[in-house]
């Protein structure tokens, strides 16, 4: 176990002034005797116009620039105190130019008329770091931060694993759409609208997945078919707090790993290969994305609420505070008693638990099992679309005792008429060792079948023999302990 103390930048210091944020700020008028002022890196005199600056360094005499005087120092060894000197002066703005001798700080004098009509000096000290733009903190209670998502599907269309470019709901969607793909075109892409908090946030894709309902299409949080990601968006209606966000987002990033990302991260499905890994986020106009959490949480609306209550919590508490220290336990996740500073004791157990509850099997991986056919397809290599409708009527009511995926891949032709399925009789069964072992531990069983070349490019399977194939492919599945109760007694 060991103390982690995670340290991001809180609220930016600094004098208000005008709707900007300066570093250090003196407003003056009449006479001002800059030996008596301190000025750091970036101080700026705020001048009403006839303020007349005593000591100032490289001016000899008096300097009149119309609007201020400049009065050079007549200490005899001025160049060892930190005194500004003189370097130059924006007649049209009205801005004075000045560095201290010995610190080097930059200082600058600006009219105050000009800052408070003029917006080019605004902008001027903007743009060469003077100030910032002033925009409020959010004071303590106010909502700011948005919470968004990506999230990506595997689509389920008529019982069989298509491609999500294959549907117009999906295809005709591009990436500003709420609904459509992923770069690569073959996974399903929600992108719900923005929310405050995570109750509104599951609402808005509760909306999204009902729109795709409505087409007939399920979408699967498996992974194992394609590479899913679950990706998180933070941000906010703040600009200071959007700045904060980028500037600081390792330390936020960090802070999720080993609350979210550790737990999470063994969830991935098969196919997401490198995008499962700790540290992922890319960078957005409104703040950034955490892209290490895989899909499957999705499988669980109330793990989407609590997963996105417990980021809002890290990130609310590292922004108002700057600071956010936590113990970890010998595999870098956060001890479970640290959780309870941002959800409730059961919010904590289901959370910590859903990684179990998904090895186990409990977990259906589909967002809303409602409608979840028995058997779902997935067809490997080349088919004629007559044959693959043959072999799906054919074994779409096999008696399982919960759903499983079925993997029917093509086997070349120079193998034969020959099946990869040990159950077939030895005239019927490939001889060589099977491509494709079962997958029967996870939350959807996932079986891989061979079918002979010229079954599913050729020539439609005789119906006995189709038949008898449905028989083999059944006691191969009673042999995994896949059948139905009812079904294995008879």
């Amino acid at each position: 176990m060991k103390r982690v103390i995670v340290r991001a930048l809180r609220i930016p210091s600094g004098v208000p002034y005008k709707g900007l944020l300066f570093e250090a700020l003196y407003l003056v008028e009449g006479e001002v005797d800059l030996l008596g002022y301190d000025c750091p890196h970036g101080t700026v005199f705020v001048a009403k116009e006839g303020t007349r600056f005593l000591n100032v360094g490289g001016v000899e005499g008096e300097l009149d620039l119309g609007w201020v005087k400049l009065k050079g120092t007549e200490i005899p060894n001025w160049e060892e105190y930190p005194l500004p000197v003189y370097e130059g002066d924006l007649e049209d703005i009205k801005i004075v130019l000045m560095r201290t001798r010995t610190t080097l700080n930059r200082v600058c004098i600006v009219s105050a008329r000009a800052l408070e009509e003029n917006d080019e000096v605004r902008n001027y000290l903007v743009w060469e770091r003077w100030a910032k733009f002033l925009i409020t903190w959010p004071a303590p209670g106010e909502e700011f931060l948005t919470l968004g998502g990506d999230p990506e599907f595997e689509v389920i269309y008529d019982g069989e694993v298509v491609p999500a470019r294959d549907l117009s709901i999906f295809r005709d969607g591009d990436l500003d759409y709420p609904i459509g793909t992923d770069g690569a075109s073959h996974t399903a892409e929600l992108r719900p609208d923005p929310a405050y908090s995570p109750e509104e946030y599951v609402e808005n894709f509760l909306a999204l997945v009902e729109r795709v309902k409505e087409e007939g299409v399920l979408l699967s949080v498996q992974g194992d078919t394609y590479a899913l990601g679950g990706h998180i968006h933070v941000g906010s209606s703040n600009d200071l707090v959007v700045q904060v966000l980028k500037d600081e987002v390792k330390s936020f990033v960090e802070v999720l790993d080993d609350f979210v990302g550790r737990v999470l991260l063994p969830t991935s499905g098969r196919a997401r290969g490198g995008y499962a890994r700790l540290g992922a986020y890319e960078l957005k106009s409104y703040g950034w994305e955490y892209r290490t959490p895989p899909a499957s949480f999705y499988a669980d609306l109330e793990m989407v609420r609590i997963t996105y209550k417990l980021v809002k919590g890290l990130v609310e508490t590292l922004l108002r505070e700057g600071e956010l220290s936590y113990e970890t336990l010998e595999d870098g996740r956060a001890k479970p008693e640290e959780y309870l500073r941002f959800l409730t004791k059961e919010e904590a157990e289901y959370f910590l638990g859903f990684p179990e509850r998904w090895a186990r099997g409990e977990i259906i991986p589909f967002v809303l099992v409602k409608g979840v056919p028995q058997v779902i397809f997935t067809f490997r290599d080349e088919w004629d679309s007559d044959k693959k409708r043959v072999f799906k009527n054919a074994l779409k009511n096999l008696p399982v005792a919960k759903p499983i995926r079925l993997v029917l891949y093509g086997l070349a032709e120079r193998r034969g008429g020959y099946f990869a399925l040990p159950t077939a009789p030895e005239d019927w069964v490939l001889k060589e060792e099977f491509p494709k072992e079962p997958f029967v531990d996870g939350a959807l069983p996932e079986i891989w079948v061979g079918i002979p070349y010229r079954f599913r490019r050729l020539e439609v399977i005789p119906p006995d023999l189709l038949k008898e194939f449905v028989s083999w492919v059944e006691e191969y599945l009673a042999q995994l302990g896949l059948v139905a109760a009812a079904a294995a007694a008879e």
